[in-house]
C-alpha cells in the first residue's frame, strides 16, 4: 500500500518500538514531503524529550533514540522533493480546507495517487483515502 505520512504520525511511530516495526513493514510504500521531513525533524527531539521525562526512561535512551528514529525513516520512508508537491501546490490548498498547512501532503498524495496516514481529521474532504493508524494496522493484520 502506497501512503504520504502525516507528520504527527510518523514521530509518533517512530518513538515506539512497535511503531517503527509498523513503519519497517514491507506491504508499505511510505512517503514524506520534504518540507514535512523538516518540520518532523524539530517536532521530534522535543517530543524525544517529553516521552523520556513522561516515561522516567534513563537518559541513555534519550541518547539513543534519535538515532533509531532517524535510521526508521531512512530505511523506510522516501524523503519526496519538494518539486515534487509543488507541481500540484495550487490544487492541493484548495483542497486543504482544515489545515491549510497540510497541502505538501495531499499534494504529494495526488502525485503518487497514494493514500494518507493520518489520526486526525484534517484530511477528511481533500479527496485522497485517509488511513488512521488503527484501520492501517487491521489491514496489514488481515493481509
Amino acid at each position: 500500500m502506497r501512503l504520504v505520512v502525516d507528520t504527527s504520525v510518523l514521530v509518533g511511530e517512530l518513538l515506539r518500538r512497535s511503531g517503527r516495526k509498523r513503519l519497517g513493514d514491507d506491504r508499505l510504500e511510505l512517503f514524506l514531503p520534504e518540507q514535512m521531513w523538516a518540520a518532523a525533524q524539530v517536532e521530534l527531539p522535543r517530543r524525544i524529550a517529553a516521552f523520556i521525562r513522561r516515561r522516567g526512561l534513563e537518559p541513555a535512551v534519550g541518547d539513543e533514540l534519535p538515532q533509531r528514529c532517524l535510521e526508521a525513516v531512512e530505511t523506510n520512508v522516501v524523503i519526496l522533493d519538494e518539486a515534487i508537491s509543488s507541481a500540484l501546490e495550487a490544487e492541493a490548498r484548495r483542497r486543504s480546507l482544515r489545515d491549510p498547512a497540510d497541502w505538501p501532503v495531499v499534494a504529494s498524495a495526488l502525485a503518487l495517487s497514494a493514500g494518507v496516514w493520518t489520526n486526525d481529521n484534517d484530511f477528511l474532504g481533500t479527496g485522497v483515502a485517509t488511513w488512521t493508524t488503527e484501520t492501517l494496522q487491521a489491514w496489514l493484520d488481515r493481509s
